[in-house]
């Protein structure tokens, strides 16, 4: 079993230890195991090596390509361990390790990859109290071994039904630049989106830019005692052009200016309650204008396991890092008046020995004749114990002032309160406080996946209900439940099968999730 992992460079210290920083670099060698080491007699069977036959292994040259560092440079361990990020984004290398070691001349860079099996085919299946959804999918993260990501999936549930396509390439052409397409039809409608950007991909990238078009048209709801009881059309679309300079100072920080043009279109019509009584329809809004954001990051990072999975590499920011973006609209640009969409994020965090502490700031809204609509804070503070067993607790909470007729604030099973249905409860401010104590219960079983249980409790609150019930004070709940990291997929980190029991009577909800809850 993988306990705690501490910071990779110093895991990695007595490998690189002999080569000092400014070492120039004379070679770089690429390891890639495959899913199943079958020199191992452990997953030497025929079902493993037939997985091995079946998967194409990790490209070398795409590999290679997302190094931040090539021969002939001087050795850096910052862009090592920045290099080693890039690799486990990509969802489907886990673990790596980047390590110098003397050469003649100077340092090679040994590069060690390990793959998991990123083609998913079959059904699928979701319970979160009373909704569900089942569906079928074809999915690829690594298509030919190239790190492009084909989707094809349909999705029924108690909303809607369906049907997605979707392709995403994070080296378009060979190159930097990142495509990605997605078309879903919906039962009630239709969305569509193209990105195509050349992005900050490393710390010292010194420029970035792209263009974003998105167009969407389908009925939203709100909801009541977690049923739907108001529906109405939304449509909207919209685009964005934007590039970005990384500012030339030397902080030991990143600082990075971006500048654009945006427009986005609201509409809606037609919004009635499920009787067919007419509701307020909510206010749509024609934004046109500039953008102009400002990007800070700290190269301040931690490897660890142990915290949303067991077994996988899991790089947790220290940080802080923050954003705020502005998007400017006026008449004289095409907008229909004078407004202004903020939005900023900060996110902090750091490690006391096993326990690693966040704190996630939010902030979103919009200015206009002078006052601040449409406005919600948001605050998550928590922390997890890393490892095989320990607590974890996470408070968080969404305060919105003068909401458009279109958001609700609700509180449920899906966002945190799982002992009441999804959207059970209605508000424009919400809170929610989950504590959970999780062990692992066995090892790699059949090497593909580990098991382990929780028992958990939460509680929360919302305020100002526009169509529903609020939560009338605190409610609460507690349960139980198995957690099942697939140790050797790509697509899947942690599976949540829980149950839990309300404060108030009722009947206990059973949840199904591939995701973690915080």
């Amino acid at each position: 079993m993988v306990s705690a992992l501490l910071l990779m460079a110093a895991a990695a210290a007595p490998a690189s230890a002999a080569v000092p920083p400014g070492t120039p670099i004379v070679a770089i060698s690429v390891i890639r195991d495959d899913i199943f080491d079958t020199a191992d007699p452990a997953t030497s069977a025929w079902p493993y090596r037939w997985a091995n036959a079946l998967h194409v292994l990790t490209n070398e040259r795409y590999i290679r390509s997302l190094l931040l560092f090539k021969v002939g440079d001087q050795l850096d361990p910052a862009r090592l361990a920045e290099s080693e990020r890039l690799l486990r984004d990509t969802g489907f290398l886990s673990p790596v390790r980047i390590v110098a070691r003397p050469a003649p001349g100077g340092a090679e860079v040994v590069v060690r990859t390990h793959d998991q099996w990123t083609t998913l085919a079959g059904l699928s299946f979701g319970l979160t109290g009373n909704r569900h959804h089942v569906g079928g999918s074809l999915a690829e993260d690594n298509f030919l071994g190239w790190g492009k990501q084909l989707l094809v999936e349909y999705d029924s549930s108690t909303e809607r039904t369906t049907t997605t396509l979707r392709y995403k390439d994070s080296l378009f052409l060979g190159s930097r630049w990142r495509l990605e397409l997605q078309h879903k039809k919906l039962s009630d409608g239709s969305d569509d989106e193209i990105t195509l950007e050349y992005p900050f991909f490393a710390l010292a990238t010194p420029r970035a830019g792209g263009i974003a078009w998105y167009r969407k048209a389908l009925t939203e709801h709100l909801y009541v005692g977690s049923h739907r009881a108001v529906a109405g059309q939304a449509d909207r679309d919209g685009f964005q052009i934007w590039g970005g300079l990384r500012m030339p100072w030397d902080s030991g920080n990143t600082d990075r200016l971006t500048l654009g043009v945006f427009a986005d279109k609201a509409e809606f019509r037609d919004w009635r309650t499920t009787d067919g009584q007419a509701y307020p329809t909510p206010v749509g809004h024609d934004m046109q204008g500039v953008l102009i954001g400002w990007d800070h990051q700290v190269d301040r990072w931690l490897v660890v396991s142990g915290f949303r999975a067991w077994q996988r590499q899991e790089d947790v920011p220290l940080g802080p890092n923050w954003t705020v973006t502005a998007g400017i609209s006026l008449p004289a640009l095409g907008g229909d008046r004078t407004r202004v969409n903020l939005n900023s994020v900060l996110n902090l965090g750091f490690l006391a020995g096993r326990q690693y502490w966040w704190l996630n700031l939010g902030g979103s809204g919009r200015l206009e004749g002078g006052t601040l609509d449409n406005q919600v804070t948001h605050v998550d503070v928590g922390t997890s114990s890393t490892g095989d067993v320990g607590w974890r607790v996470r408070v968080s909470a969404d305060l919105g002032h003068n909401l458009d007729g279109d958001q609700q604030l609700a509180l449920g099973a899906d966002t945190g309160l799982r002992g009441w249905d999804p959207d059970t409860f209605d508000g424009t401010s919400r809170t929610v406080a989950n504590l959970e104590w999780r062990h692992v219960l066995t090892g790699e079983v059949l090497h593909l996946g580990i098991i382990g249980g929780v028992v958990f409790v939460d509680a929360g609150k919302t305020w100002a209900p526009q169509v529903g019930p609020s939560t009338d004070g605190i409610r609460k709940d507690a349960g139980v439940g198995l957690l099942i990291e697939s140790t050797r997929a790509a697509l899947l980190r942690v599976i949540r099968v829980e149950v839990a029991m309300p404060d108030q009577g009722g009947k206990p909800v059973f949840l199904i999730s591939g995701t973690s809850l915080f």
